[in-house]
């Protein structure tokens, strides 16, 4: 089949190249589909651009990534959806095509978002396979679900097509290139779409030749697109170990959990051009082993020459003032370089913290948006700690930042 792959993200504050959709290419051309990539993200005139390609290529069906469903953070939140789905009913009237939706946003309610979006299909979770299969259906006019459910074969090497991006383009506008050495996390974070989700890792050379082919076009700075880089600590090492070994120069950020952490992993992270770690921290029911694990992360990647800033989220059902401030005293005897803190919690239909929030008739007091809607697709957020009562609690410390009143990420705030 002929597939039209299109990014309508047009969020800027960064850019972010769409490689979700580099990943889909690869694996739909090796299968032996026909692949072409549409990126609206610097489009002067998106729906020109759009009917251009749509009629210069006459796909079979499109595909349009939903990367997010809105922006998350509450005071400059930003909800993606309708005009996707504006971008969706354009393609079906104008065109007659048939639009397949699919990234990490539809893990929030795949058949409420695909209703929303007036979509004919969804692929929910990892498309790499997914698709693949999806189309096989599709062209074997057998019985079609609405919702697909992918899944990720690390047997696979899918060489991502990064030429059909123009990475200059992102990088004058402050973006970054991106890469990913996993799927899924072993996490069980109450409020995350991706937790206890399959890990399967990618193998390492191959992940170090789609980082040489976008070094040897001169882009060397990236991002890591992993939930956490430290999912698996041999691995890890493993991977850093080959990065040195490819003399490749670049500079590169990653998120990390507390958790799976030594000494040798940091050096070989600075030595292959690490130099910002975003450490996510929340509050939810720890114990203190989760505390010695983000005092030994910060310290031991402070002491290897790494900076480190911390996204906290806290204020969470039954959580009490005093845990917030146990937290605010620990950041400011460890002193990451800086620390983002979050009171509002996104709730999306599938999380257990939804469900935590909605059966208890006490918490509701608490919740900002509309509820009548059951799919809770339009943003709907926790919030128990006020901005006035968090400023407070800070007083003033420029070691903390309240996270959502100004746009930007970690990479952006914290240069090399």
């Amino acid at each position: 089949m002929k597939v039209l792959l299109i990014n309508p993200n047009r969020y800027r504050f960064p850019p972010v190249p769409p490689i979700g959709l580099e990943y889909i290419a690869a694996s739909l051309e090796m299968k032996g589909h026909e692949v072409e990539i549409v990126d609206l993200c610097f489009s002067e005139n998106p729906y020109e651009d759009l009917d251009n390609a749509l009629v210069a290529y006459t796909p079979d069906i499109a595909g349009i990534t939903v990367r997010n469903i809105d922006t998350v953070l509450y005071y400059t939140n930003e909800f993606f959806l309708d005009k996707i789905k504006e971008i969706i009913n354009h393609i079906k009237s104008k065109h007659g095509i048939k639009v397949i939706i699919g990234g990490t946003g539809v893990l929030a309610n795949p058949e409420g978002i695909c209703d929303y979006l007036n979509a004919d299909f969804a692929v929910a979770g990892p498309a790499e396979d997914g698709i693949i299969e999806l189309l096989d259906t599709i062209e074997g006019s057998g019985d079609i679900r609405k919702v697909h459910f992918g899944r990720f074969s690390s047997k696979i090497a899918y060489h991502r097509k990064s030429s059909k991006t123009d990475y200059r383009k992102y990088f004058d506008a402050g973006g970054i290139a991106g890469f990913e050495t996993h799927k899924g996390c072993s996490s069980s974070c109450a409020y995350c779409l991706e937790a206890n989700s399959r890990v399967v890792f990618k193998e390492v050379n191959g992940v170090i030749e789609e980082i040489r082919d976008l070094a040897d076009k001169g882009y060397n700075h990236f991002h890591l697109c992993d939930p956490e880089f430290n999912e698996d600590l041999d691995y890890s090492v493993d991977f850093c170990t080959a990065l040195k070994n490819s003399s490749l120069d670049i500079k590169w950020a990653v998120y990390m959990k507390p958790a799976n952490f030594n000494r040798k992993l940091f050096r070989l992270m600075k030595d292959t051009g690490v130099y910002l770690i975003t450490l996510t921290v929340d509050s939810w029911k720890k114990c203190s082993q989760y505390i010695a694990d983000i005092e030994g992360i910060i310290f031991s990647a402070k002491s290897s020459g790494l900076k480190i800033a911390v996204d906290f989220l806290c204020g969470f059902p039954y959580e009490k003032e005093e845990t917030l401030l146990e937290y605010l005293d620990l950041f400011r005897r460890i002193q990451p370089d800086s620390v983002g803190i979050n009171t509002h919690i996104r709730l999306y239909r599938s999380l257990p913290i939804t469900r935590i929030v909605l059966n208890d008739d006490t918490l509701r007091k608490y919740i900002l948006g509309n509820l009548d809607d059951k799919t809770l697709i339009e943003p709907v957020f926790y919030n128990q700690i006020s901005k006035e009562r968090l400023e407070e609690l800070i007083g003033g410390d420029k070691l903390f930042r309240i996270e959502g009143l100004n746009k930007g990420v970690n990479y952006s705030r914290i240069v090399p």
